[in-house]
Order: C-alpha cells, then sequence, then structure tokens
C-alpha cells in the first residue's frame, strides 16, 4: 500500500500544496498567491492552513513525510531557507521545523530546481541514466545535474545555477549582478526585455504593437512567432542561439548523455525543441558527441516536492543495505 506524502511548492508567484503517493500519482491540490511580504509567521500559518484543506481535499489525514521546495537559496541538510528573492524576510528561517511538528512527520527542504532535477530521476526521463542535466526555462533558468548516479550538490549545496554562465561579455546586468548571464538574456524575463528594449521594432509589428509592454513575455513571443510575425521570429531565433551555446558549455563540462527542459518556456514544444537540437548539434563544432534533448515532464512542479523524501528514503536504504 503506497504512503501519502505532503508536498508544499513556495515559488516566486504561487505557493502550492499537493497529496501524492510514493509512485508519483497526485491526489489533491490546492494553491494561493504568493504576497511579497507575507513574512515567516504568516507564511507557516498559510502552509499549515493549505497543508490541512489539501489532505481534506484528497480524504486523508495520514501522510508519512513532508517536501518543501522553495525557489532561492537553501540549506537543506539543516532545513533553512538562506536566501529567499521572492518573498521578503524569511533569510535564514528554519521552515521545516514548525511543520513537521504541526503534522507530526519529518520534513525535508530542497531548491526548486534542484528537486525538479530529481523529480526526473525519479519519475521521469531520467530513470535509469546516471548522467543527465535538467534546466528550467521560466522567468530565469535553474536546473541541476546527476554525475555518475549521484545529484551534483557542490562544496556549498549551490551547484547546477546553469542559468548564471556569462555568455554575452559586457551583456544585459542579471538579478545575479553579474553581466552577460544566461539567464538574463534567454530566461523568460530576459526575453520579455529584449523585445521591449527595441521600440521601433514593436511599433512595425501588426501584433505586439497592439500589446502593453508588461503584458509581454516569452509565451507571447512563441505565440507570435508561430503567427509568423518577423519581430518574434528575430527574438526566438536569438533566444534558441543562446539556450545551445549555454547547453554546449555545460555538455562540454560534465558530458551527460541526456539534457532534460522543463520550466514554463518548454510549453512552446517544437517551435522551441526541433531548432533547439539543431542548434546545439551545429555549436558542438568539433566537440561533437551524442546528447538528447528531451522535454521535463509536464507536472514536473507538481511532482518535485513528492519526489524529494521518496529520493532521500531511497538514498537512506541503500546507506543501510
Amino acid at each position: 500500500m503506497s504512503r501519502y506524502i505532503l508536498g508544499f511548492d513556495v515559488g516566486g508567484t504561487k505557493i502550492s500544496a499537493v497529496i501524492g503517493d510514493e509512485g508519483g500519482n497526485i491526489i489533491a491540490k490546492v494553491s494561493r498567491p504568493t504576497v511579497r511580504h507575507l513574512g515567516k509567521k504568516r507564511l507557516i500559518q498559510q502552509m499549515i492552513e493549505m497543508g490541512h484543506s489539501v489532505m481534506e481535499k484528497a480524504g486523508s489525514a495520514d501522510v508519512s513525510k513532508i517536501g518543501i521546495i522553495f525557489a532561492g537559496l537553501v540549506d537543506s541538510e539543516k532545513g533553512i531557507v538562506k536566501v529567499s528573492p521572492n518573498i521578503l524576510g524569511l533569510n535564514n528561517f528554519a521552515i521545516t521545523r514548525p511543520l513537521s511538528d504541526e503534522f507530526g512527520v519529518e520534513a525535508v527542504l530542497e531548491n526548486d530546481a534542484t528537486a525538479a532535477t530529481i523529480a526526473e530521476r525519479v519519475y521521469g526521463s531520467g530513470r535509469n541514466v546516471d548522467n543527465f542535466v535538467y534546466l528550467t526555462l521560466s522567468t530565469g533558468i535553474g536546473g541541476g545535474a546527476f554525475v555518475n548516479g549521484r545529484l551534483m550538490r557542490g562544496a556549498h549545496g549551490m551547484a547546477g545555477e546553469m542559468g548564471h554562465m556569462v555568455i554575452m561579455s559586457n551583456g544585459p546586468v542579471c538579478g545575479c549582478g553579474r553581466r552577460g548571464c544566461l539567464e538574463a538574456i534567454a530566461g523568460g524575463r530576459g526575453i520579455a526585455r529584449r523585445v521591449a528594449e527595441n521600440i521601433s521594432a514593436v511599433r512595425d509589428s501588426e501584433l505586439f504593437s497592439k500589446v502593453k509592454p508588461n503584458e509581454i513575455d516569452a509565451r507571447t513571443v512563441f505565440e507570435y512567432k508561430k503567427k509568423g510575425d518577423m519581430f518574434a521570429q528575430l527574438i526566438v531565433e536569438e533566444t534558441i542561439y543562446y539556450l545551445a551555446v549555454g547547453i554546449v558549455n555545460i555538455v562540454n563540462i560534465l558530458d551527460p548523455e541526456l539534457v532534460i527542459i522543463g520550466g514554463g518556456i518548454a510549453n512552446a514544444g517544437r517551435e522551441l525543441f526541433q531548432p533547439l537540437r539543431a542548434a546545439v548539434n551545429q555549436e558542438f563544432k568539433s566537440m561533437y558527441r551524442q546528447v538528447k534533448i528531451v522535454r521535463g515532464m509536464k507536472n514536473g512542479h507538481d511532482i518535485a516536492p513528492i519526489a524529494v523524501p521518496v529520493y532521500l528514503e531511497g538514498l537512506e536504504a541503500k546507506a543501510s543495505g
């Protein structure tokens, strides 16, 4: 009989609570918008309320573990949010303890991109693949990797910050403070910025000229490209080139057999993946090797907080065995 896991995804735009089983099946889900000034006490209160609500919705009051994924820098061993870029007042926040006390089970914490990488290893395309990279293309760009069957964490638990490699010297300023990071150019916010900066091209575009600047996002750009807008096509082609450069950089360093791409921009489907595969193959030059590029699980962020405790439990079982 599968045990149920309570999972939380604390992100920049929404907070979700899910109930899932060890097989990765999501039984119930509730979501709330993220309030930037929520603070520690009110966030915990909201998560507790959402936890009880989703358990009631699932018809289950019995969970064996709690998984929490967070969009920020975390200390997963101590269960502490170290840096919170999206919700104010959460730096150095011991988030797991009050939830563990409330629900009476162990709670584990993981960075959201690392958790999505783990989810691909446990339930997705990364099963039985010892060397793969996961990239999440959303507002920003994050990721993670398994190398020789082990999750790559690094000396400070910060490995996998794929979006913060510089690929354009003296390029636009990134949120990290450096210039020309992959995230600043090819992340969702970077794509929207590149459109908005070219005022003359926006005015000349029949489609973009009818949209308010704050309504332009990556989804809009790919949608307009499909409709034949030449400016959107240029932006998409540039984005794919920058992503290809970044992916080949990663492949040259880690030599994975698989690159899994998730996040909202992956929803562009063939409009993204077909030209991206071709651009990556071309960018390899004489360093070419066989690497598959596949789409991540569509519900990866729902499954990620379930996958983390399942994965950690599997590691413990191996260690004790």
